[in-house]
């Protein structure tokens, strides 16, 4: 009987380091995948279709979307004949200031300090959410000055919404980043579909 005991006690010793050791893997694995997906929106450009219908205001055209550490820059393309040399239909660069080109070559700047609509700020602070990685991994949101973030159980970015303008993205994935929605009051108003997404550090020219 005691020996019977004393077999049940280790066994069940067993267990529970295991359940304990297998417990610190699970978090250290998404410490790790938080990082990588973090580290993933540093340099990034981002090809692919975009569909925008807002109000009267319909088009779905070829986009470019390129991101660094200080500046953001998006170029909607209306294709050539044959899709031979596109042309800049509308561009957007941000950094701290948004500055947008229309397609009547009208150069507009929108400041945040007087339309917060406008403020992408957040954009350039993703890396830094890893210094506070343990709220991240408890409890897979964060807020920083009413933007709130939500992340996956694999430790990606599906949602960032403003609670002030209830402007939303959407990111969708397979095995890789699909599409991003972006959302109005509930109304999607912009679907990118990507066809490819790559790293390389790239200059990322002003308007």
């Amino acid at each position: 009987m005691k020996l019977r005991r004393s077999f049940l006690l280790i066994i069940s010793l067993l267990f529970i380091s295991n359940c304990t050791f297998f417990l610190k893997l699970t978090e250290t694995n998404k410490e790790k995948l938080l990082f990588e997906n973090l580290k993933f929106w540093d340099n990034i450009r981002i090809d692919g279709i975009i569909e925008a219908n807002y109000k009267s205001f319909v088009f779905r055209k070829n986009i470019a979307l390129k991101k660094n550490n200080y500046a953001l820059r998006m170029d909607i393309y209306d294709s050539g004949i044959f899709g031979m040399q596109p042309a800049p239909f509308i561009s957007a660069y941000y950094d701290s200031v948004l500055t947008i080109r229309t397609p009547d070559q009208q150069i507009d700047q929108l400041n945040p300090e007087n339309n917060e609509r406008i403020d992408l700020s957040i954009l350039f602070q993703l890396s830094d959410l890893f210094t506070i990685k343990d709220e991240i991994i408890k409890y897979q949101k964060v807020i920083i000055n009413g933007v709130v973030i939500i992340f996956s159980d694999d430790m990606r970015i599906s949602e960032i919404h403003d609670n002030k303008t209830s402007a939303k993205i959407i990111f969708h994935y397979q095995q890789n980043l699909d599409s991003i929605t972006f959302q109005k009051e509930k109304k999607e108003i912009i679907n990118i579909q990507i066809d490819k997404i790559t790293h390389l550090k790239e200059e990322i020219n002003k308007l």
